[in-house]
């Protein structure tokens, strides 16, 4: 009778066992820290962290040299006295060309930025959409940015990284009478421009 009550309570032990449902959220980047759902209108801090560089150049050159040779020779007494009996041209023509270009150019942006949630996708993504103004002795930098973020890369500080941002567009503007006099004169622009 034991035997048969122990038997009975192994057997429902292990449907009970093959029954039960995992407690881990396989959507979840961590089980400490399981995936919140956003709605339109949360705000998401985005911590912008970008350093890019990038480096062109380019040479071409080209060398063409075209000979051209022509001899006329005659046996015509008549037209000795005109034209020689024997009669050669030779010319030659070249044309050479070099050009060197290249571009070298840099950004780096650090900044934190507030970001709201303006679209939640069919499958759970996020569409963000922040601007961070700032107004410092008539001085005026924006940063905008947009793009799209997997809610399991938003950390449990609500923030993510602008490089975990999928479609991402940063934009960084700056007015101000600093910005203008690092911008070249008209008359050099129009020289540039000509040339």
């Amino acid at each position: 009778m034991r035997r048969c009550a122990l038997l009975i309570a192994v057997i429902c032990l292990a449907a009970g066992m093959a029954a039960a449902e995992s407690l881990w959220n396989e959507n979840s980047a961590s089980p400490y820290a399981p995936t919140k759902a956003y709605k339109l209108g949360d705000i998401i801090n985005v911590v912008i962290l970008e350093n890019t560089s990038a480096k062109n150049s380019a040479t071409t050159k080209s060398n063409v040299t075209d000979n051209l040779g022509v001899k006329f020779t005659h046996t015509l007494q008549k037209l000795a006295p005109i034209i020689s009996t024997n009669v050669s041209m030779v010319g030659s023509a070249s044309n050479q060309f070099s050009g060197d270009g290249s571009t070298v150019r840099g950004n780096n942006v650090t900044a934190r930025i507030a970001a709201w949630v303006v679209d939640v996708l069919p499958n759970g993504n996020l569409a963000i959409k922040g601007r961070h103004r700032v107004n410092v002795n008539d001085e005026e930098q924006e940063i905008t940015i947009t793009g799209t973020v997997r809610p399991k890369d938003i950390a449990g500080s609500n923030t993510v990284y602008s490089y975990q941002v999928a479609d991402a567009q940063l934009t960084v503007n700056g007015t101000g009478a600093v910005s203008e006099t690092a911008q070249p004169g008209w008359l050099t622009r129009l020289f540039n421009w000509i040339f």
